[in-house]
């Protein structure tokens, strides 16, 4: 992210740049004033914008490590729309959200929601996966779980 918009000072990489080479996704160029958000950790920053090994690891499996914090899943058949412009999903003109059982049967692990069942010490334990969270990312999640 080495890109910044000229009003809010929001960070853009450089390819989201729109046909008036702006970055204007943000506040529509001042139009839209929102609160400043609470600065990330400096280790997601890192993972964001690094280009170290650890870095593209989370970068290609971003969507495991949110899935492994999740309540529900959400599944569509997506359709793209029509020209440019933000992505967005239309699913029959609804939100469905798929929740699983309360318990997993014996051949699945435990995930989504069946893992809050859990005292927090142990939901932790089992939604890390080792093939994902090891090293530095893994010990930073377990620590800072309540703020994922």
């Amino acid at each position: 992210m080495s890109e910044v918009c000229g009003f809010c000072g929001a960070l853009y990489w450089k390819n989201e740049v729109n046909s008036s080479k702006k970055y204007t996704k943000c506040c529509h160029d001042g139009e839209v004033h929102l609160p400043n958000l609470t600065e990330a950790p400096d280790l997601f920053k890192e993972l964001l914008c690094s280009n170290s090994q650890e870095a593209k690891n989370y970068r290609q499996h971003i969507r495991e490590y949110n899935a492994l914090l999740a309540f529900a899943s959400m599944g569509a058949e997506i359709k793209a729309p029509p020209g440019t412009g933000p992505y967005c999903f239309r699913i029959h003109g609804q939100i469905y959200h798929m929740v699983s059982l309360l318990y997993s049967n014996e051949r699945n692990k435990p995930g989504y929601g069946q893992l809050y069942i859990f005292d927090s010490s142990e939901a932790s334990n089992r939604r890390i996966l080792p093939s994902l969270c090891n090293g530095e990312v893994g010990r930073f999640i377990t620590k800072h779980k309540s703020i994922c």
